[in-house]
């Protein structure tokens, strides 16, 4: 597969955390290059299921929305006042190009009083959200007429920017590069005779409250879960203990992980050659294995984790080597699954 084309038109997608539709319906054409048993459920979440048929059941989720916007107010000019949806920092959208998904899709800007017009003493404060305008140049009165209150608007859908050594800059690598990830996953295995069953999902709300792998658990009964989510990568001014290194796969471990799957994940890491880094986590992880953990009895569960620069922006930065590793690692962790895996998982050691 083309893992930069995949990433181009995923990425490009609106899908703000509650909305994900529109790639919903795209994933599931991704999911039947591999599979014919492909659904999506009543949350919105898209499943692609493979493997055998027999022995336990693996899910594997990353999220396919993405943080946003949603308008809160039109004025009487037109202009629109917006309020964030899951996590859009206002200190990146002064000069920002948007998109408002009204009744038709509508470039726009996002727009702040210059400093030449504010106080020495504001000019050094951070922009607030209600400082800022989104300004689609529009007469009021067709404005009005095409968006409504409650309208998502998201970063400007450009593709991503091919940048030096393998990496890539765009908007919602977090999470569907990971999305991605398990595309290519499924690419490895699918001459692979595996001895599980295989559920991948693209599940919905993680950057709110996770809904979407509540019902995803709740749904497949799986014997063992992995959520693969991005991480952050180095960064001016970054503690280099709230980082993990570009080249290396991010493996969780912590109270937000079973131990078992902890050091299985490792293990196979391992064999397979892969450069991986211990990730501590000492509550809960910021992803959707914090539902799944807590699905119905419990589920053992695992985190991978691909580096990420400059979360939440629209110039999210990753390494497409490590994003490969990091689907190897989860196609490695599948085919290492055999009858043995309860001895595995099992804590009474």
């Amino acid at each position: 597969m083309d893992i930069f084309q995949a990433i181009s038109e995923l990425t490009t997608l609106p899908g703000v955390t509650g909305n994900e539709v529109a790639v919903a319906e795209v994933l599931k054409g991704y999911f039947r290059a591999y599979t014919d048993d492909v659904w999506i459920d009543v949350s919105g979440n898209c499943y692609a299921r493979i493997g055998s048929g027999k022995g336990p059941t693996l899910l594997v989720m990353a999220h396919m929305d993405e943080v946003g916007l949603m308008v809160t107010d039109i004025e009487d000019n037109g202009m629109l006042r917006l309020r964030s949806v899951a996590g859009v920092d206002p200190r990146v959208l002064p000069g920002s190009e948007v998109m408002v998904h009204g009744k038709k899709k509508i470039h726009a800007v996002m727009g702040a009083m210059p400093p030449h017009l504010l106080s020495a003493a504001d000019q050094e404060k951070n922009y607030k959200l209600d400082d800022l305008i989104c300004d689609t140049a529009l007469p009021a009165e067709e404005v009005k007429a095409l968006v409504s209150v409650g309208d998502n608007v998201t970063f400007a859908p450009f593709p991503p920017m091919q940048l030096k050594n393998n990496f890539i800059a765009g908007k919602t690598f977090d999470d569907r590069a990971c999305v991605v990830a398990m595309l290519y996953a499924m690419e490895l295995l699918k001459n692979t005779r595996l001895n599980c069953n295989l559920v991948f999902c693209g599940s919905t709300q993680e950057e709110g409250m996770n809904f979407g792998a509540t019902c995803g658990a709740w749904n497949i009964e799986p014997d063992m879960a992995i959520a693969i989510d991005v991480c952050h990568a180095p960064q001016p001014g970054a503690k280099p203990t709230d980082y993990m290194d570009f080249d290396k796969v991010s493996i969780t471990c912590g109270s937000n992980v079973n131990p078992k799957m902890y050091e299985w994940l490792c293990e196979v890491g391992t064999d397979i050659n892969i450069n991986w880094e211990a990730d501590p986590c000492m509550g809960h992880s910021g992803t959707d294995a914090h539902r799944m953990q807590v699905g119905r009895a419990g589920v053992a569960t695992g985190i991978i984790s691909l580096p990420l620069r400059y979360m939440h922006t629209s110039v999210e930065v990753i390494n497409l080597d490590t994003l490969k590793n990091c689907a190897r690692l989860l196609a490695g962790f599948a085919a290492a699954i055999g009858e043995d895996w309860e001895e595995k998982l099992c804590l009474d050691d």
